[in-house]
């Protein structure tokens, strides 16, 4: 589970924030829970997020923030964790520039994603230290119901692509070359009730 929400600050204190290219401002906050269920692992991942967001005047939408992350793990499985950790394990405070966007490329076409760019989080449960993280998701979606005139944005597929560098903090060095980079190209298919 992923949750982001952004109080703007021009519409809490009625007044808008707006200078430049820069068309509001605010504090972004949110969490991550997270679980996975293996034979190895068995990660338990718990994140807070807080940080000042910039959202530009773009057609569709633009925000970029800056976030301090506060990451720990629970792991329960085989994988061998530094023998003083128990329980949960928290890595250092640490820093992710984030960008998000819905760009309208005419009519029924748009260019949407996310990128993230994480700082590193200190040394793991394992003992080992932690690499910067890029993670950047995107796509071109058509709006296929409106072209068939239905509701805009009813039903709508396209192309996404994800590149994932040293994924969860892992690296090359702390995986043996393997797992730690993902390069994903997808057929996406989004259809709103």
């Amino acid at each position: 589970m992923v949750y982001r929400h952004t109080l703007d600050i021009g519409k809490l204190r009625g007044t808008p924030i707006a200078f430049g290219p820069v068309k509001g401002a605010g504090v972004t906050l949110g969490f991550d829970w997270n679980a996975k269920n293996d034979v190895g692992y068995n990660s338990r991942k718990q994140m807070l997020v807080a940080g000042p967001t910039l959202m530009w005047d773009v057609p569709g939408f633009l925000s970029t923030s800056l976030l301090l992350l506060r990451e720990s793990n629970a792991p329960s499985g085989a994988f061998p964790p530094v023998s003083n950790v128990r329980g949960r394990y928290t890595y250092d405070l640490h820093p992710m520039l984030t960008a998000s966007w819905g760009i309208p490329l005419g009519a029924l076409w748009a260019l949407e994603g996310y990128a993230n760019f994480i700082a590193s989080k200190g040394k793991s449960e394992t003992g080992r230290e932690t690499g910067a993280e890029t993670n950047i998701d995107m796509q071109i979606m058509f709006d296929a119901g409106a072209a068939m005139g239905y509701k805009k944005r009813t039903f709508r597929v396209g192309l996404e692509y994800q590149y994932w560098n040293n994924k969860f903090g892992n690296t090359s060095a702390t995986t043996g070359g393997q797992g730690y980079r993902a390069r994903t190209p997808m057929v996406r298919v989004a259809y709103h009730f």
